[in-house]
């Protein structure tokens, strides 16, 4: 099996607004977020609209050989940060896809916001995400309500 290429973000759009809808409320997904509810089509379609028009606010679709892999977001939270997220899609989990997601959707932040840190907030418990993102360069900063806090390091 041949190696993947290294994965494209492009700026999500509206018609992506079905599969990050599906990624959204995958299971997985919704309990390790911060609101573990399911996310209503009308509340998703609204909170999109707002979101791609948002100017301290990207959502990325990462892709790599004509595969859909996930997305990556990033969002303006104060005066010196922005916080990153990620969401790999479910049929590509296991597959190695997330440290080169986060690269890539950090590359993107830095240069977006090249003034601010880079933060993100990770459920205690998700241990899948915390060493995601430890491998990636950010380091713990403290917990707070069952979130670890982390900031890049890079």
């Amino acid at each position: 099996m041949s190696a993947m290429s290294p994965p494209v973000l492009r700026v999500a759009e509206p018609r992506d607004s079905g599969d990050l809808l599906a990624w959204r409320n995958d299971p997985v997904t919704r309990a390790n977020s911060r609101n573990t509810d399911p996310i209503a089509r009308d509340s998703h379609e609204a909170w999109l609209g707002r979101a791609l028009a948002d100017p301290d606010r990207r959502i990325w679709v990462a892709e790599a050989d004509g595969r859909k892999l996930g997305t990556v977001s990033a969002a303006v939270t104060g005066a010196d940060a922005v916080e990153v997220s990620i969401t790999v899609a479910p049929d590509q989990r296991g597959r190695g896809v997330g440290g080169a997601m986060l690269r890539a959707c950090v590359a993107e932040t830095a240069r977006t916001w090249p003034d601010r840190g880079i933060v993100a907030t990770v459920r205690v418990e998700n241990a899948v995400s915390r060493r995601l993102f430890e491998r990636c360069d950010f380091v713990a900063t403290g917990e707070q309500d069952g979130f670890v806090n982390y900031r890049w390091a890079g």
